[in-house]
């Protein structure tokens, strides 16, 4: 597939997340994929991708992510974003606050046939439990 095809559905992953659409990531998602970075727990392919996703709904409900920056190389997309939301569900062991946070995630995605079969994230989860301790 080609890069602007790649970016282009990397942007859809990111778009079903924001709206709460697990259901629409079967579509740009292996079912094998290969999380490099999995929360504590997580189950494999992409189902522990949904858990991801449903865990972080649970404490952020209203998540929904600005995009800044979408590169491509080849088989593999870069994407630079920030992720927003409330506070409103158990996150990393503290009780909701209501609190809206702000923080900064950048994924590497490589993509086969159209789908993403490898995903690497880095997220600003401290700079998240600080907004919500101050």
């Amino acid at each position: 597939m080609s890069e602007p095809s790649n970016k282009q559905t990397y942007l859809q992953i990111i778009e079903a997340i924001s709206r709460n659409e697990p259901e629409k990531l079967d579509h740009y998602l292996s079912a094998d994929l290969v999380d490099h970075n999995p929360i504590p727990g997580q189950a494999e392919g992409l189902g522990g991708f949904k858990q991801w996703m449903n865990m972080a709904r649970s404490a952020f409900p209203d998540l929904h992510a600005t995009v800044q920056d979408v590169l491509a190389d080849g088989e593999k997309v870069v994407g630079r974003l920030t992720w927003h939301g409330t506070h409103q569900g158990s996150f990393a062991g503290l009780e909701p606050t209501g609190k809206q946070v702000a923080f900064a995630a950048i994924h590497i995605v490589r993509f086969e046939n159209g789908k993403a079969v490898e995903w690497w994230g880095i997220a600003d989860l401290l700079g998240a439990l600080q907004q919500l301790q101050k």
